[in-house]
């Protein structure tokens, strides 16, 4: 199904209603991603993150890539949901893979795509080494492919092509200064800009380094959130939300999941501003296209 929200009075572009009505087609957009049009999937991967970006000018980037088999569960998202999505694009290369932070429901679907038949240009990775097994597999796949390893700063400017400007909000400092900090609040958070249009990527940002992005002074006011760390209580503070101040919040959670995500204090900042939420686990795959000036979201199926 489709909705939009248009930033300006004017009403959407005949191509991006065209692009919305192709682009959960079986045959996938492949190479035909029309010019100057950004592309932002939030991919259903259950319980976890994983989020696909390609660009006017062709760079693809991959933002985590969900859970990876375990004894519990057999489900991988990177074989189930990222690569055949990948595939279904007609991708061949990721440019950059941003891992947020070392979780298993972030990285762990990012093993079988680092793997896989894609040429990776780089890993950008949050530094926090982690004891778990699912954090070693992912390491081994990137010292095997010999894939570039990078670990950002607050502020980093990131080479994401000429049309969009995209920038690292955090971690701040080497990794070294905030090994203190839990997990979550290692996230890597970028802000990416197209015109008039900007998206918020949070990872499992929670309270804590939210202050500390907001102490930083960085830029957070962002047309499209996606919620930190699933929706949970223990992100999207009233003062960080304010400020980022968005007309779309997307929420990456898996039916009926165990934390019950998201949590009700969230929610009701978000409908109390009157934000459009979207939900993986109600409505699926959700693309955002942008021709910089309007944009369209579309969802896989139908809130239930």
């Amino acid at each position: 199904m489709t909705y939009h929200r248009s930033i300006s009075l004017t009403i959407l572009s005949i191509s991006l209603l065209l692009l919305a009505a192709l682009i959960f087609s079986p045959f996938g957009w492949g190479e035909s991603l029309e010019k100057g049009i950004l592309k932002v999937t939030f991919l259903n991967i259950r319980q976890g993150d994983s989020q696909v970006i390609r660009t006017p000018d062709g760079k693809v980037i991959l933002i985590d890539g969900g859970q990876s088999a375990t004894r519990y569960s057999p489900f991988d998202a990177g074989k189930e949901v990222v690569i055949p999505y990948l595939e279904s694009q007609g991708v061949k290369k990721i440019d950059v893979v941003v891992a947020t932070h070392p979780d298993y429901d972030h990285t762990g679907g990012l093993i079988a795509v680092l793997n896989s038949h894609f040429q990776i240009g780089m890993v950008l990775d949050c530094g926090i080494v982690h004891t778990t097994g699912t954090y070693k597999k992912y390491m081994k796949a990137i010292d095997g492919k010999k894939i570039p390893l990078i670990i950002p700063d607050a502020g980093d400017i990131l080479d994401w092509g000429p049309s969009v400007q995209a920038q690292v909000l955090a971690p701040l400092g080497p990794p070294e200064r905030r090994g203190h900090m839990n997990l979550n609040n290692n996230s890597i958070v970028i802000r990416m800009e197209y015109g008039d249009v900007s998206f918020l990527f949070t990872g499992d940002c929670e309270h804590e380094e939210e202050d500390v992005i907001l102490s930083s002074g960085a830029r957070i006011k962002a047309t499209i959130l996606k919620a930190g760390h699933h929706g949970s209580k223990t992100a999207s503070g009233a003062l960080f939300y304010y400020m980022s101040d968005p007309e779309v919040v997307t929420i990456s959670a898996g039916k009926r999941n165990k934390f019950d995500h998201p949590s009700w204090e969230p929610m009701k900042i978000f409908r109390e501003t009157g934000a459009d939420i979207y939900r993986t686990d109600y409505q699926g795959h959700i693309t955002v296209l942008t021709d910089g000036k309007t944009y369209e979201v579309v969802t896989e199926y139908e809130e239930e």
